[in-house]
């Protein structure tokens, strides 16, 4: 499948809370598939189908497992990838309402209103489009929900450690009880620190397969946390569908 994908960096301001923006196209057809895996991003994606005119915008949650899907090559999709916690800053809604799932923004009273909408088709171009975006997110900033700074601090940490950080040692370190700390992360990034950690020692591991092609599988385990490569291969297997060998 041929397709294009490009990343654009948000407003310095926008920082603590987007990862990225981003802007794929050309995709070959129909019946052509993809993967998604899982990673630790909420994105918003404002989906326009050149043929019809067609404008739509969904809010899609962290993914617990791969999923496949297709695309049209009439297709293009702009996304907005909020780093862990971000998306919390601009909503009360807890983001574990979005995991492995995609709702119509539309249908959610929360982030954008009618002065974002009205004149969003109307952008001819990648940079008017994150002008846009950029403008009107920063002047919500005066207005934003501030994640917890113990939990922006977990986040820190399980990213620091690759995921091998037990969730009980983050608790102890940012000094909440196992209990509110779990229900506090689950709140603010939509799952447990526990899969969070998973998810990130994953891509770690996948990272790594990339990285070391000729790497034996118990060496990346061992480098990746892991308790062996059965181990290993059981995390691909749920994660990607796919065996660390067939993905490399």
């Amino acid at each position: 499948m041929n397709y294009n994908y490009t990343e654009y960096q948000p407003d310095p301001l926008l920082s603590p809370y987007i990862e990225n923006y981003w802007m794929s196209d050309g995709f070959g057809g129909k019946s052509d598939l993809y993967r998604i895996l899982p990673d630790s991003y909420v994105n918003i994606i404002f989906m326009l189908d050149k043929t019809r005119g067609i404008f739509h915008t969904d809010i899609f949650g962290l993914i617990t497992s791969y999923l496949e899907a297709s695309s049209s090559q009439t297709l293009l999709m702009f996304g907005i990838r909020f780093k862990p916690a971000g998306i919390t800053a601009f909503t009360r809604i807890p983001a574990y309402e979005f995991t492995d799932r995609s709702v119509d923004l539309a249908l959610l009273d929360t982030l954008f209103d009618k002065s974002f909408y009205e004149p969003f088709p109307e952008k001819q171009s990648v940079k008017e489009i994150i002008t846009h975006i950029n403008n009107y997110l920063i002047n919500c900033l005066p207005r934003l929900y501030s994640p917890e700074q113990q939990i922006i601090r977990a986040i820190d940490l399980i990213h620091l450690s690759k995921g091998q950080l037990s969730p009980a040692k983050v608790a102890s370190e940012v000094c909440l009880s196992q209990r509110h700390f779990e229900r506090k992360f689950k709140s603010a990034v939509g799952i447990s620190p526990k899969t969070f950690a998973k998810i990130l020692r994953f891509q770690h591991a996948l990272q790594h397969l990339y990285d070391f092609p000729h790497r034996d599988l118990l060496s990346v385990a061992v480098e990746c946390g892991y308790y062996d490569h059965t181990h290993l291969i059981k995390n691909f297997k749920t994660f990607s569908g796919s065996t660390p060998t067939a993905l490399r």
